[in-house]
């Protein structure tokens, strides 16, 4: 086979150009044609070699709108949901944190530390009572006041923050 039998390269590109529309896609499916061709040439005897680069041309022009069909995109959108919070969130989330740890840090140091003990380590009262030398009676009246105590704190710094923010809160 001479290379006269080959079709011109400008001619197979704008052949498969005419079909894609996307001129990267062509020449990727330009290069391809080819080394089909040229891998087909090597096992077997080919009469007419243009013809054989055209279909093959035409199968992988096929084939490259077949996959696309697949492997279907949509255009993203600015409204995409996303598991991340806002920033006015973290915000939020940031002051209701150090409204929390500064009632924490002014209740009486025994009662924040037998709040402590209960409520964010899951100590029992039993233990917290004989670590600390006090009745049971009395650890559970230090938690039940640390509540009220941060409940009343908590509310007070809602209240506190600017009414702008807390609107931006409701859904």
């Amino acid at each position: 086979m001479t290379e006269d039998s080959l079709p011109e390269r400008t001619s197979l590109y704008r052949f498969i150009m005419r079909r894609v529309g996307d001129p990267w896609v062509s020449e990727d499916l330009v290069q391809e044609t080819f080394i089909r061709l040229f891998t087909y040439r090597l096992k077997s005897t080919v009469g007419d070699s243009a013809a054989l680069c055209f279909r093959i041309a035409q199968n992988l022009v096929r084939d490259h709108f077949r996959a696309s069909r697949r492997a279907s995109t949509e255009e993203l959108g600015n409204d995409l949901p996303c598991e991340a919070p806002r920033a006015e969130e973290v915000i939020m989330h940031r002051q209701r944190v150090a409204a929390f740890q500064r009632a924490l840090d002014a209740m009486p140091p025994l009662r924040r530390e037998v709040f402590v003990r209960r409520r964010l380590k899951g100590e029992s009262l039993r233990d917290i009572a004989q670590t600390l030398d006090i009745s049971e009676a009395a650890a559970e009246k230090h938690v039940v006041r640390a509540l009220e105590w941060l409940h009343q704190e908590m509310s007070r710094s809602e209240r506190a923050r600017p009414r702008a923010t807390r609107q931006e809160e409701l859904p």
